[in-house]
């Protein structure tokens, strides 16, 4: 099978399959997928719910009663030395100029949808009204009959506050919520002076959630991306080489999108945080693949004099491993789509598409690039077999001369890189000669820099891993002992956990429907700004349903039916003490249901966050085990072993649980968060389990290649000495690009990327290099178990041999 991956090693296979990359996303570009998949994401709340949660079937019943979902904007006008007379006739003024603007979303009758179809006043759910509160707002001259969409005002009883109210019709477009919400806001917040005005309420939360992920993608991409060109600067110092990789990544990640956009039409859910995290998964993923690939062809290339055997030898040892590292981290993700959470179960199948876009570019579209390009891909440290090495003067690099003439090399180089791509395909169909010879005669070679002291061949001999592998060698017992017992006191951060992080506490710095909320709390009852909903199937239990939410605990009022239809289905709505995004509140939700038991359906905004929380709880439960068995199974069928599996699922979670205790450290005594979102562990889980399995892959199938060669101790020690400094490039890039999530404002997203960053880091310098080592030489051959290998500790049968063409 190894032989497959090496069939895109010749020149037509090569150029064909760059041409037919080019095809696919040119097309994808060319019809707009990247942006249609970008619209297809929800990114309201009631994407992550459960389907068959009850606040999931309210939702449903309150817009067959509502006639659609309708989202509440709450204007709120407050002065901490109360309204005065100039306020109040500031709000009539305001609401003239809101309604002279009309948006499709906008509920033309605000007292109408506040009533439920029936003429009214306020909301039912709105506290009573203080003497004085001022003009109610009417339709202003010039505007269509019965068209006011706004309600109230509405005063506080202790005259500081009054809300005006309107009701919003969400159609499944951003735009609906977003343009009306902007446009007020730009009209009205902050007037200054004293008074403050900010909008919120359901319709004001949506808004800024969606003002957040409309923006991730781009901000993502461009941040990761960036950082992933400097890593490559630094990694490879070449001008020509990091465009071949980055070039592979981000085809990749159109691939993924245009892929993902037609799993939007099936029907899964994709909102704008499982998109974020798809797009690190393939810049991060992508890039460690290429780094693997192309640290075993450059490798091959001190030995090969021909590019395609070298690549060959390349793709036939490496790719497995890629393969194999693919599909652990595809099947963990796809775990995910078991989950009870919308959300999460939409990110199982379009992370699992990431990454298996991220592998397919990797192993195809990466080595045809590297092979159009050839050895001047890595100039200026061109790697060579005796017989490929230039004749003549080698720059050494301790001239300042040389390396001046070398930069400016680099900056023609880099200039002409594209023209020199297309002249070189125009020589291969025609045979004419191009840019690409005269560079190779007047830049590319006179200016290789060779000589200098990290140009020599990385092997088992030398260098910082190889040192790494000797000190463990020395003692494995006690590095095997200090490691698990560095791990155990990184888990006593642990004790730290708190899931108390909610919608009020998920933005890094404060938006205005938060900060409305808390001034709203000042004034009203905390959950006037998201009242309960409560659908009562039979409308002869309205009376008595009302009576039993009343007597709850911690509910403040319970509202007049506000909607009804002809089967007697009632809605209505209780007003919290507590804010409605608060844990608080979320503890009513279970006595609210009780009391009502089956003669109502209890939702609203509360009982939505509620439910997903509860849905959490359950995912983390349930997903992790199955998730190692899936990994376990991968494991076994590529090492054709159990104890060394055994042992690398073993590190695996131990680095997990040491992550996360020091991430949960950090969380509260460091950036001061309230808490951590209940999905964060099996997020955390799902990445690190599968991630850092991906460098004990990587470590292991070097380790059992030398194995058949040297036995399993110098197998493990030659392996860490060759794959030590690719792997910890790859753990590097990949840690970066999770850790690009904190540049977005919302916090989970902050801390899954420390998370999953920190762990990576973790699970790179001290658990793959030294606690798997230190392990492996502790149990001997028997690490192999039971493979011949376990027997023989290096004399194999021919058969089983890898065998890697000349």
């Amino acid at each position: 099978m190894s032989q497959r991956f090496a069939a895109v090693a010749t020149s037509r296979a090569a150029w064909l399959v760059f041409v037919l990359w080019l095809v696919v996303i040119g097309t994808s570009v060319g019809l707009g997928i990247p942006e249609k998949y970008t619209a297809a994401q929800e990114n309201e709340s009631t994407s992550f719910l459960p389907g068959d949660a009850e606040s999931t079937k309210a939702l449903t019943a309150a817009e067959e009663l509502q006639g659609g979902e309708l989202a509440p904007a709450i204007i709120l006008y407050r002065r901490e030395s109360g309204l005065t007379a100039a306020d109040r006739q500031k709000i009539v003024t305001d609401v003239e100029a809101l309604t002279a603007q009309r948006f499709p979303g906008v509920v033309a009758d605000g007292a109408t949808a506040a009533a439920g179809g029936q003429q009214g006043e306020p909301p039912p759910d709105a506290p009573p009204p203080a003497e004085g509160c001022g003009t109610p707002v009417t339709p202003i001259p010039g505007q269509p009959s019965g068209y006011a969409p706004f309600v109230g005002p509405v005063c506080s009883m202790d005259g500081k506050a009054a809300l005006v109210f309107a009701y919003l019709r969400g159609d499944g477009e951003s735009s609906t919520i977003l343009d009306p919400v902007d446009f007020w806001r730009e009209t009205v917040s902050d007037p200054g002076g004293g008074l403050e005005v900010k909008i919120t309420g359901g319709a004001g939360y949506a808004a800024d959630a969606i003002s957040v992920f409309e923006n991730i993608n781009g901000t993502l991409l461009f941040a990761a991306t960036l950082l992933v060109i400097v890593l490559l600067i630094l990694i490879y110092r070449s001008p020509v080489f990091l465009f071949i990789p980055l070039a592979a990544v981000l085809f990749a990640e159109f691939l993924s999108q245009t892929l993902g956009y037609a799993l939007a039409e099936a029907g899964v859910t994709i909102n704008g945080q499982s998109s974020a995290i798809m797009s690190i998964l393939v810049l991060g993923a992508g890039t460690d693949y290429a780094l693997l690939i192309v640290a075993r062809y450059r490798e091959e290339m001190h030995h090969r004099v021909d590019k395609y055997a070298a690549m060959r030898a390349a793709l036939i040892s490496a790719g497995p491993a890629v393969f194999a590292s693919a599909a652990t981290v595809i099947a963990a993700l796809f775990c995910l789509s078991i989950a009870r959470v919308n959300g999460t179960s939409g990110l199982g199948p379009l992370g699992a598409l990431g990454v298996f876009c991220a592998a397919l570019s990797m192993l195809t579209l990466l080595p045809a690039l590297l092979l159009i390009f050839g050895r001047r891909a890595f100039w200026p440290f061109v790697p060579h077999t005796p017989d490929t090495r230039p004749a003549g003067e080698e720059l050494s690099g301790s001239s300042v001369a040389a390396f001046g003439k070398a930069a400016g090399a680099c900056l023609l180089v880099a200039l002409l890189l594209p023209l020199s791509l297309v002249l070189t395909l125009i020589r291969r169909i025609f045979g004419t000669p191009s840019l690409v010879s005269w560079l190779d005669s007047r830049v590319f070679t006179p200016y290789e820099l060779r000589r200098v002291r990290h140009e020599h061949l990385v092997d088992e001999t030398h260098g910082f891993w190889k040192r790494v592998g000797d000190r463990v060698a020395v003692n494995p017992r006690r590095t095997f002992l200090g490691a698990i017992a560095v791990l155990g006191v990184m888990c006593l951060g642990l004790l730290f956990f708190s899931t108390d992080l909610t919608t009020n506490d998920s933005y890094r710095t404060k938006v205005e429907s938060i900060e409305g909320q808390e001034l709203l709390a000042k004034s009203f009852p905390a959950g006037s700004g998201a009242p309960t909903d409560i659908i009562v199937a039979d409308a002869a239990d309205v009376e008595r349903v009302s009576a039993a939410v009343a007597d709850v605990p911690g509910v403040q009022t319970v509202s007049p039916p506000v909607a009804s239809d002809d089967s007697g289905r009632t809605m209505i709505q209780a007003t919290l003490e507590p804010p409605p995004y608060s844990t608080e509140a979320f503890e009513l939700i279970e006595p609210i249901r009780a009391a009502v038991g089956d003669a109502a359906l209890v939702g609203g905004a509360t009982a939505v966050e509620f439910d997903v929380r509860e849905a959490a709880a359950w995912d983390s439960l349930v997903i992790p085990p199955i998730v190692l068995l899936v990994v376990f199974v991968i494991l076994m069928v590529l090492l054709r072993a159990v104890v060394g599996p055994l042992v690398l699922i073993g590190t695996v979670i131990l680095s997990y649980a040491a992550a996360l205790g020091v991430s949960y450290f950090v969380f509260d005594v460091v950036f001061g968060f309230v808490g951590s979102d209940p999905s964060l562990p099996l997020f955390g889980f799902v990445f690190l389990v599968a991630l850092g399995v991906d460098y004990n892959i990587f470590l292991a199938a070097r380790a059992r290649e030398e194995t058949w060669e040297h036995g399993t101790r110098k197998g493990m020690l030659r392996a860490l000495a060759v794959t030590g400094g690719v792997i910890t490039s790859a753990g590097i890039v990949l840690a970066g690009t999770f850790a690009v999530l904190g540049s977005l404002p919302l916090v989970f997203l902050t801390e899954i990327g420390f998370v999953v960053a920190f762990g990576v880091l973790l699970d790179t310098f001290l658990v793959r290099s030294v606690l798997v080592p230190a392990a492996t030489l502790l149990i001997g051959p028997k690490f192999w178990w039971p493979s011949s290998l376990a027997k023989t500790d290096g004399a194999p049968r021919d058969e089983e041999r890898v065998q890697v063409p000349v």
